[in-house]
């Protein structure tokens, strides 16, 4: 036997969580919105929240565990600093930092940089100087600093726990230090092993798994649902060429020159129309296949349902769409339509987490006038 799980109701999940997104996040999330050559803030719709003002939003973030609380790296005239959705100063410019780059996983530690080495700023104030290769977070809120080929750790209130002068450090797998109350490291060097103690406070992620409470229920493998003689029989030599798929339940066949979707349960899935076809995952839940006419790609489910005509240049694995020299996207399992292939450059950004089940996607494109965020729902947060 092997395991399948329902895809009906992970798509009931995704179309409530995202009804809910639009109805009661819409005024909470801001994202950042270019008009122009100048940067503000607006809502998931589009509406700007706050003016323009900024020459440049360089990075965001967006918390939905903590009320989607947001932080925004942003410059005005001569350098960054930080503010929240409200327009709080959290990190002033006077601190004349060259960048500054936001935790994803810490909404009040940046790390902060001056003269190409790195630093810490946590709770308005500087809590690591700016004197380190890089820097990392780590699972109890430490953070790990290099400088050159050597790793030591500082604490999350500045105190060095490794000096920074071993080659490797890493937490300690072992099972008796795992039940000790101190969170146990390893630090390696050349000719030496030592452990160290830190403080044990561990990030919760509090995750629910995606198929919590879905229906998981048995099939039948290939074996034990078709005829042993199933490669001699008459369903199969209606086609030229079979090109057998020995890990599902689907292969490619041939007529001629056109290639198809074929069943091992002795039905054809997609006609034999297309030029070339191949296995692009699912869609909805569906199987869903990649396909060639005329030159041109499109793709179609395993019921023969077109989900993009047959007229993209090319369609990527990670669902890039291009139409000649302009490019789109589209999403395998969001309820919204795939992005026109409209923009000059296109590419996935980091999404804003609004459930533990979805993060609503993102995208950054370039038009002649310059870059841009594009939603999944294709709304454009930039004007030109």
């Amino acid at each position: 036997m092997r395991f399948v799980i329902k895809s009906s109701l992970f798509f009931l999940v995704l179309l409530f969580s995202t009804e809910l997104f639009s109805q009661s996040t819409q005024k909470n999330v801001l994202i950042p919105y270019r008009v122009k050559d100048l940067w503000g803030l607006s809502d998931t719709l589009g509406n700007i929240k706050v003016k323009p003002i900024y020459k440049e939003i360089k990075d965001f973030t967006i918390d939905y565990k903590n009320k989607f609380a947001s932080r925004y790296v942003v410059k005005k005239d001569a350098g960054y600093f930080v503010i929240d959705e409200k327009l709080n100063v959290l990190l002033p410019v006077e601190k004349n930092y060259d960048s500054i780059k936001l935790f994803r996983d810490d909404s009040n530690s940046f790390v902060v940089y001056k003269n190409g080495n790195a630093g810490v700023y946590s709770n308005n104030k500087e809590i690591i100087k700016c004197e380190y290769s890089s820097i990392e977070t780590t699972k109890n809120n430490s953070y790990k600093v290099s400088k050159g080929k050597f790793e030591g750790l500082i604490n999350s209130v500045g105190k060095i726990v490794i000096p920074v002068e071993y080659l490797k450090i890493y937490p300690s797998w072992d099972e008796e230090d795992e039940k000790n109350v101190q969170f146990v490291w390893i630090a390696k060097g050349a000719l030496v092993k030592e452990k160290f103690l830190d403080n044990r406070i561990v990030k919760k992620d509090n995750i629910e798994l995606l198929y919590d409470n879905v229906k998981v229920v048995e099939e039948m493998t290939f074996d034990e649902r078709v005829d042993k003689d199933f490669e001699n029989s008459e369903f199969l030599k209606q086609f030229d060429e079979v090109i057998e798929n020995r890990y599902s339940d689907w292969f490619v066949v041939r007529k001629k020159d056109k290639y198809g979707i074929a069943s091992k349960r002795k039905k054809i899935l997609v006609e034999l129309k297309y030029d070339a076809i191949e296995n692009f995952g699912y869609y909805h839940g569906q199987k869903c296949f990649k396909v060639k006419l005329n030159n041109k790609y499109g793709l179609v489910t395993e019921k023969n349902e077109l989900v993009l005509p047959c007229e993209y240049s090319e369609i990527a694995r990670n669902g890039k769409l291009q139409k000649d020299d302009k490019y789109g996207f589209i999403l395998m399992n969001t309820i919204y339509k795939p992005i026109e292939t409209k923009y000059n450059s296109i590419k996935s950004t980091t999404g804003i987490e609004i459930s533990n089940r979805w993060y609503f996607g993102l995208f950054e494109v370039t038009t002649s006038s310059g870059k841009g965020l594009v939603g999944e729902n294709g709304v454009e947060f930039f004007k030109d």
